[in-house]
């Protein structure tokens, strides 16, 4: 049975056929101390995207799956992101009162596979 699919070592995900489809985070490997990954949720500011960040935590005492969401604003100077993209975003200076963060690089464009 070993021989049927072996599991890739750590950093190889991208050789895994569809990892890229899994509705989870991708591993976090070689990114920035801070950088999270979420989906746009709102465009409707000037240079300024919402971007919700999902995160799970196991309840020991029922073993169910419980699912957390956190919403962030930030920076995003040229205003390429559009609702529903998977984005990148790293901690910054502070911008402004609430925004801390800005988008490094879109992950996946909505609509493209």
């Amino acid at each position: 049975m070993e021989d049927d699919i072996p599991f890739p070592d750590v950093g190889d995900y991208d050789k895994v056929e569809g990892f890229d489809l899994i509705s989870h985070c991708p591993p976090r490997g070689k990114l920035q101390r801070g950088s999270l990954i979420g989906k746009v949720v709102s465009t409707k500011m000037q240079k300024t995207v919402n971007v919700a960040v999902d995160r799970f935590r196991i309840v020991p005492k029922y073993r169910k799956r419980l699912k957390y969401t956190r919403k962030f604003m930030a920076h995003d100077e040229d205003e390429i992101c559009d609702d529903g993209d998977t984005v990148l975003i790293t901690p910054c200076q502070k911008k402004s009162k609430r925004k801390n963060f800005e988008v490094a690089q879109i992950l996946r464009k909505v609509g493209v596979l």
